[in-house]
């Protein structure tokens, strides 16, 4: 068994066409049947179910991408490793976040210490970025909920409270305070629920005796607070929100009953390699919410 091969198998694998594959490792599409066919003799079983020209990966195919998967990344780990112990350090640190808006001013302060960093940013949400960790194409991730899933390290790293936000001239824009059960009638405005603690909103709405009338969902809480400005709806937004100043911006009203948080942590894959860099990182992060 070679690495070509397996790494001919990871990219049939990952684009399930075998004329599409070929032209992507710019090969001819015999030479890459070939390849995959020896595979699966040296394995004595198929990796995949074929159709035409398409393709899929069976269950010994799929359980053989997850090993495959992890020995690519271990080369590549093993490969920034021996690039650090020569002086060659590594000056890249990849983060995904389904919360990017808490991360310019962390980007910020810590490249005054380290200029020469180079960031790599991904939003996703909290399923596709539980995948993304898991494979090691990201070195941390940022979210709310943090990650809790074995082979994962997670930490808390701050909380952050829930405000309703309504339009100026709305009736209850004088109210410093509203329970949920005040807002039963209201027209809703929310994020999607990819975004797990929309679904721990829409439960406590559910436990408070109605349900939600959503009249708009997006995954960009900048839209949604502009529909909200210009009275299309109410909609749940995170503290952080109005913390830059925002020119006719919605008003915050506090939920006192029940009272709503969530928990950001900070993620990285256990028992992963991580650069110099990468760690100073992890370290500057965690101390950086802790005094913010």
């Amino acid at each position: 068994m070679e690495l070509l091969q397996l790494k001919y198998f990871q990219k049939v694998a990952k684009i399930q066409h075998m004329t599409k594959a070929a032209q992507e490792l710019h090969i001819a599409q015999s030479s890459l049947s070939r390849t995959i066919s020896r595979l699966e003799e040296d394995l004595g079983v198929s990796l995949f179910e074929r159709k035409g020209r398409q393709i899929h990966l069976n269950m010994f195919g799929q359980r053989f991408l997850n090993r495959v998967e992890r020995i690519f990344t271990e080369l590549e780990e093993g490969t920034e490793e021996i690039a650090e112990l020569q002086g060659i350090e590594n000056k890249r640190v990849v983060v995904g976040a389904t919360i990017t808006r808490l991360l310019p001013d962390l980007f910020k302060e810590f490249l005054t210490v380290h200029p020469d960093v180079k960031f790599q940013l991904f939003q996703f949400s909290t399923t596709e970025i539980q995948e993304q960790i898991q494979q090691g194409t990201i070195d941390f991730c940022i979210s709310s909920p943090p990650i809790h899933q074995s082979g994962i390290v997670s930490i808390p790293i701050m909380t952050e409270e829930f405000f309703l936000a309504v339009p100026q001239n709305h009736y209850l824009a004088n109210r410093r305070t509203v329970k949920l059960s005040d807002i039963a009638e209201e027209s809703f405005i929310s994020l999607t629920m990819d975004y797990s603690f929309q679904e721990s909103i829409y439960s406590l709405c559910i436990r408070s005796g109605f349900k939600p009338k959503i009249m708009f969902e997006s995954n960009d809480l900048e839209v949604i607070g502009k529909l909200v400005t210009d009275g299309f709806g109410v909609a749940f937004m995170p503290a952080y929100w109005w913390k830059e100043n925002k020119v006719n911006s919605p008003v915050k009203i506090r939920i006192d009953s029940p009272y709503y948080q969530r928990i950001i942590g900070l993620s990285w894959k256990e028992r992963c390699y991580l650069s110099n860099v990468a760690s100073d990182f992890r370290e500057f992060t965690i101390q950086y919410f802790s005094h913010n």
